[in-house]
């Protein structure tokens, strides 16, 4: 739920280039894509391979960490290499001006629309309240970012708060705190130790720590920093020129890894019940899937910019932050829709709930698109370029 959401996408090249890759745009959109499948409650609850792919559509969050651990590291190194430091008042006045503004704008209309009557937005059996209320203390911890670890007084609220995705960012923003200092001061031969070792603790916690109700394993930080490790360790290998055999070989590891997870391990779990064995080795093979994902992508320079799809790809991957804050209100809008009877069109002809459903899955997906787009034309655009007046490193044109 990250860089990958928050920021622009930047590589190392000369000194006088923007760093930006197009094509992490497009694995953007994916892991929000992703995201959203798995947003529709039906879809892991399925047999089969549909309920795999519905329930490792959870894995794009992990994506994003991939490409936080990435993005943010190749960023400060190649700010190092150049200025011969990280000015680290900058890196913070850039990450607030990237992810504050529409942040808190979420957190402000989320109570705005859980003020609504509940007559208005009660749609059983899809969701109990679209648009439930969060006691007061949660949003406390959601505007200090430690809204993952308040399980009792925010998570676990019945209905859950339909913002609930926020628990993302909260990891995101606690790993910038202590990743740019051991950036700046840390060796850089030395600097590989940290990823190792936010594995090694990633791994020990998932081993011994009790989980439960009053610790959900799947928001908790320490069980989910292993894909940002992992991405900083791809930040930290020397450029790779892959050929296409490489990058399909990489393809296909991903899929195994995430459909490992979800299909044997049963990640994310929904219960309190787990095997200690099937998260041990599903919460790696999420990090190892979505690491060869990032390889896969990384350097392929075949996308054609004249072509429609792939600029609606890019620009999709570059509002992509705004796509994962707003998609749970868009989700929950169709949901209201269809329970209310609004998406039964009687010149359709003969209807069925099959074909409801695909009609406010493609609702849900155009309202989240039109918020995101204005968002980022009229909120988050003006901070952004304001942001590149405390960059040292050139990113993305707004």
């Amino acid at each position: 739920m990250s860089q990958a959401i928050h920021t622009s996408v930047e590589t190392v090249s000369k000194p006088a280039e923007r760093f930006y890759f197009p094509e992490l745009d497009v694995l953007r959109f994916f892991a929000f894509f992703a995201v959203f499948i798995h947003h529709w409650i039906g879809f892991y609850n399925e047999p089969g391979v549909l309920g795999v792919v519905g329930k490792a559509g959870a894995f794009g969050v992990d994506l994003f960490f991939t490409l936080s651990g990435y993005l943010i590291t190749r960023l400060l190194l190649r700010e190092r290499d150049e200025t011969g430091d990280i000015n680290l008042k900058n890196f913070y006045v850039r990450r607030t001006l990237r992810i504050w503004p529409l942040y808190y704008f979420s957190i402000a209309l989320a109570f705005v629309l859980s003020q609504l009557p509940v007559s208005l937005t009660s749609a059983p059996p899809f969701v109990a309240n679209a648009f439930a209320p969060m006691p007061p203390i949660g949003y406390l911890f959601m505007a200090t970012f430690v809204y993952n670890f308040n399980f009792y007084g925010t998570l676990l609220t019945n209905p859950p708060p339909f913002m609930a995705q926020l628990w993302s960012l909260s990891v995101e923003e606690q790993f910038y705190l202590f990743w740019p200092w051991f950036a700046r001061y840390m060796p850089r031969r030395r600097v590989v130790v940290v990823p190792i070792l936010m594995i090694a603790v990633a791994c020990v916690v998932r081993a011994t720590v009790k989980f439960g109700m009053d610790r959900l394993m799947w928001n908790y930080t320490f069980v989910r920093i292993d894909p940002i490790a992992v991405g900083i360790l791809i930040a930290l290998l020397p450029t790779l020129k892959l050929g296409r055999g490489h990058r399909l070989l990489l393809l296909i590891i991903g899929i195994a890894g995430w459909g490992f997870a979800a299909g044997y391990c049963g990640i994310p779990i929904e219960t309190v019940e787990y095997s200690t064995l099937k998260i041990s080795l599903g919460f790696p093979a999420i990090a190892l899937g979505s690491g060869a994902f990032l390889l896969a992508t990384l350097g392929t320079r075949s996308l054609n910019p004249s072509s429609r799809l792939v600029r609606s790809l890019v620009y999709l991957g570059k509002i992509s932050y705004g796509l994962y804050m707003y998609n749970t209100i868009a989700t929950n809008t169709a949901h209201l829709l269809q329970f209310r009877g609004a998406l039964r069109l009687p010149v359709l002809g003969s209807w069925s709930l099959w074909t409801e459903s695909v009609l406010a899955i493609l609702i849900s997906f155009g309202l989240n698109a039109v918020l995101a787009a204005a968002s980022y034309r009229w909120l988050e655009s003006p901070f952004l370029r304001m942001k590149e007046r405390f960059a040292r490193v050139p990113s993305r044109a707004v």
